[in-house]
């Protein structure tokens, strides 16, 4: 059942889910896969997502090469052109699996 609901929503590209949401259902053990799930569905969809987990902020998007750019920053502080700040990168790297690897590479460092 809940593969069909996100395929109904990704068809509408998620058009009504929030990242807020997102990072928030990623907070929760019984609703975390789903939001994973969701997450790398936006990501395919889109070929980039941000989002919130344990105070840190993601951004993940398809590489130019192949695979998936993941990067892990302190602050949502962005600039005039609405990248995040590279004074806050924490962490980063390549994934070259599925969009769901690239969601779940760096959630718990």
């Amino acid at each position: 059942m809940l593969d069909t609901y996100l395929q109904n929503e990704a068809k509408k590209q998620f058009k009504d889910w929030t990242y807020e949401g997102l990072s928030f259902l990623l907070q929760q053990a019984q609703f975390r896969e789903m939001a994973i799930t969701a997450l790398s569905k936006f990501l395919e969809l889109n070929q980039s997502v941000e989002f919130t987990y344990n105070n840190r902020y993601y951004e993940v998007f398809v590489s130019a090469d192949s695979g998936y750019v993941v990067n892990l920053y302190s602050s949502d502080e962005k600039d005039e052109y609405a990248e995040f700040l590279e004074e806050n990168l924490v962490d980063g790297g390549l994934c070259t699996g599925s969009a769901k690897d690239a969601i779940k590479f760096m959630l718990d460092r």
